[in-house]
């Protein structure tokens, strides 16, 4: 079993101990996450335009990244849970940042393409995996959630920044976001310091290790929550990410820097509201914390579909962060509290592959929506299945 940081009195406080390395080193990693998707959204145009590819192969870069985190993550987590995270956080890390750079010395898009692949084993999801299990694994009580909200707020405030960091860098060269990567590898190399948590005793088997988990882990909790991530992340990815963008240029004319920056503006609300994550969680249910998330997406993308003015439109949107905020580090909590240490990997493993089908099936469902009714009518549409949503969580019981 992983070392626990905390006593019984600094559980009850819910306090976030800043000056712990191990918390240090988790965020730095989280940190390095959103790099994914974020950080060369914004150089794809470069990419396409230096190497003479189709809009659609430029896409690749983003498509076939994601394809083997959703396939391995699972077996990434069971990894981690067999010989520590430690090794296997810094491993990703390291392979996530050597491919990366590597993509800003090549001049063959085959060979950038192929290197993105590899970079996708140990894709940022799975790093914001791997990370949240160390929580778990660390830390109880009111002061695991406020550890996994500050953990959380950090995967919004990179997310968030990467976009504008990475337009910026692209305006130099097309290659220049991809350098970035580098920063990954002092992050590798704190994580092997940090973290000193002994591996858990190897089952008998592979099988054998499944059984285990399948018999520790609450069977009817864990699918309800792994259902309401997949529910959250399509709203996100297919409305605030997708159709937004489309609706903001053609309704409202906003050009793509103002796009982004409204984005921005969203997750920044989103980071602000996860800090608060302990203090919340000690005060309302899972429950209760979901449904307000859930009734917050409704009542945002109702604002944004109606919004007159760009005050207004804003006002909503910063709702919608809200209710990420409400929703995000709650699910993240939930998740890592479901098992015991050694099976905790694949358990936290499993929010990638849900999340990378949700960033599948979102944008697809919201653009198809956008086509046959218009993105006004879209965002309609997801108001009223976050409305549903709130109401289906009204009824449930998702608590300990």
């Amino acid at each position: 079993m992983g070392a626990t940081e905390t006593s019984t009195d600094a559980e009850r406080s819910g306090g976030v101990p800043w000056r712990s390395p191990v918390l240090l080193a988790v965020l730095a990693a989280t940190l390095m996450t959103p790099m994914d998707v974020p950080l060369i959204s914004s150089a794809l145009p470069e990419i396409k335009s230096v190497f003479g590819v189709s809009d659609a192969r430029a896409g690749l870069f983003v498509t076939l990244y994601a394809l083997p985190g959703i396939l391995l993550a699972p077996v990434i987590g069971a990894l981690a849970d067999r010989i520590g995270r430690r090794y296997v956080l810094a491993g990703t890390l390291a392979v996530f940042g050597l491919a990366g750079t590597a993509i800003a010395f090549t001049s063959d898009f085959a060979v950038a393409l192929g290197l993105r692949v590899l970079q996708g084993f140990a894709a940022g999801s799975v790093l914001s995996a791997l990370a949240m299990t160390v929580v778990g694994d660390r830390y109880t009580g009111r002061r695991h959630d406020s550890v996994m909200g500050v953990t959380s707020a950090m995967l919004s405030l990179g997310t968030a920044a990467y976009p504008v960091v990475g337009g910026y860098l692209a305006v130099f060269a097309w290659n220049a976001p991809f350098l970035m990567y580098a920063l990954t590898l002092p992050v590798a190399g704190l994580v092997l310091v940090a973290l000193d948590e002994p591996a858990s005793p190897p089952g008998d088997d592979d099988r054998g290790y499944v059984r285990e988990a399948i018999r520790l882990v609450p069977a009817c909790r864990a699918a309800a929550l792994y259902g309401v991530m997949f529910a959250s992340f399509t709203l996100l990815f297919g409305g605030l990410y997708t159709a937004l963008p489309f609706y903001l240029s053609t309704a409202f004319g906003f050009a793509p820097t103002t796009v982004g920056l409204v984005t921005s503006a969203v997750l920044l609300t989103t980071a602000v509201v996860s800090t608060q994550n302990g203090r919340l969680a000690a005060r309302a249910s899972t429950t209760t914390l979901l449904t307000a998330g859930f009734a917050a997406y409704a009542v945002g993308f109702l604002g944004v579909a109606l919004a007159a003015t760009p005050p207004s439109l804003v006002g909503a949107l910063l709702v919608f962060g809200v209710g990420s905020g409400l929703v995000t580090p709650t699910l993240f909590a939930g998740l890592s509290a479901l098992a015991p240490d050694h099976v905790r990997g694949g358990v936290m493993s499993l929010q990638t592959t849900t999340i990378g089908i949700s960033q599948a099936i979102g944008p697809a469902l919201f653009t198809l929506l956008g086509g046959a009714i218009g993105y006004q009518g879209t965002l309609l549409c997801g108001s009223v299945g976050a409305a549903l949503g709130a109401a289906v969580l009204g009824v449930l019981w998702l608590d300990s």
